[in-house]
């Protein structure tokens, strides 16, 4: 079996799929949409096909070395966006090749059931914006959200004056009153805030319990998140930018965060999120 053809998809603005078909015409399909960049993976596909073309697909840890390790220029986020996608796509292949859920070939399940949350804040405190945001947060309890995730909303800089702050903590406040203490809530800071504005928030926050607070200062500074890390009582969480296992591995050796959140359509792929061969961290 060997891989005939990879085409690349783009169904809207900013997602890109790719998609591999063998000789015997099993498909894989994967994700290489890169956030904000959305163009720049599908050249490094283009370039990553040059090699796959003609090989086996299920040579998937092989042809991961290949790509990565044989490259002069290692890793950033397009060309690691545009291999998970390709990797996704070949454990796809291979699942379909066996007749077995990707899952299977990984182990097996650990569990029967995943708790998600859904993205729901108050962008604003007007009569409307708090109609909008009742509305909102009604039609997802309805369905079973049980967790929800916000941000802190506007262009937020390294420093922002006691008034941004205040409002945003006022709706943090309120939306716990709104949701009781039953339901959990997550703040997502983008990576925007200096330590000590990102230490300030989550003092601001601990008394409304935060699930976690993601990326309160910029990911690739591990120091500053280990700082903040250390000195509130909100769990941290980080990782949707990090990539492949050496990116965590900082993280981890300094216990940066309590949380680490991979992206599997960045961080390498299913083989780099779930490979036992990890001895290199």
């Amino acid at each position: 079996m060997n891989i005939v053809r990879i085409e690349q998809f783009f169904p809207r603005v900013r997602t890109r799929l790719v998609k591999i078909t063998t000789d015997n015409d099993l498909v894989g399909w994967g994700e290489t949409t890169l956030e904000g960049k959305p163009k720049s993976t599908v050249a490094a596909v283009e370039e990553l096909a040059e090699y796959l073309i003609g090989k086996d697909p299920l040579h998937i840890e092989r042809h991961w070395q290949q790509n990565y390790r044989s490259a002069f220029f290692r890793g950033g986020p397009v060309l690691l966006t545009a291999l998970s996608g390709i990797d996704q796509a070949l454990w796809d292949i291979a699942g379909k090749h066996y007749g077995v859920p990707v899952y299977q070939l990984l182990g097996g399940p650990v569990r029967d059931r995943v708790r998600v949350y859904a993205h729901w804040g108050i962008a604003d405190m007007t009569d409307a914006g708090l109609e909008r945001a009742r509305e909102r947060l009604e039609r997802l309890q309805a369905s079973g959200y049980t967790a929800f995730k916000s941000g802190p909303g506007g262009a937020w800089r390294g420093h922002e004056p006691p008034a941004v702050i205040d409002a945003f903590v006022r709706r943090a406040y309120l939306m716990r009153e709104w949701v009781g203490p039953e339901v959990e809530l997550a703040f997502d800071l983008h990576g925007k805030m200096t330590p000590a504005l990102a230490i300030e928030i989550c003092h601001e926050l601990k008394g409304m319990r935060p699930l976690f607070v993601e990326e309160p200062v910029p990911q690739e500074n591990v120091a500053a998140l280990r700082q903040v890390a250390e000195r509130v009582a909100v769990p941290i969480a980080t990782g949707e930018r990090l990539l492949t296992r050496w990116g965590f591995r900082e993280v981890c050796e300094q216990q940066a965060a309590a949380y680490l959140q991979p992206d599997v359509s960045h961080v390498g792929g299913i083989t780099e999120l779930f490979s036992p061969a990890n001895e290199d961290i």
